[in-house]
């Protein structure tokens, strides 16, 4: 497994939709490899930083005028 392999495959893992042997080998990488590892780091920072997040909501009238424009009215 190389470091471009790992970037294509690292959400995969993280979701657990990868099988055992794939895992393993991701595994290994991102113990020997220190820039592979930071980069898992910060997508996981990434995904903590998006749960915490409040959601942004739509003003009432931005969406009003949306639904209009949508239904042709």
């Amino acid at each position: 497994m190389n470091c471009q392999e790992l970037a294509r495959r690292l959400s995969h893992h993280t979701d657990a939709a990868l099988d055992g042997d794939d895992c393993a080998a991701i595994e290994r990488h991102l113990r020997e490899c220190e820039v592979c590892g930071a980069l898992r780091r910060d997508l996981e920072d990434l995904a903590r930083l998006c749960r915490e997040s409040k959601r942004p909501t739509m003003p009432a009238e931005v969406r009003r005028r949306i639904e209009t424009l949508l239904l042709g009215r």
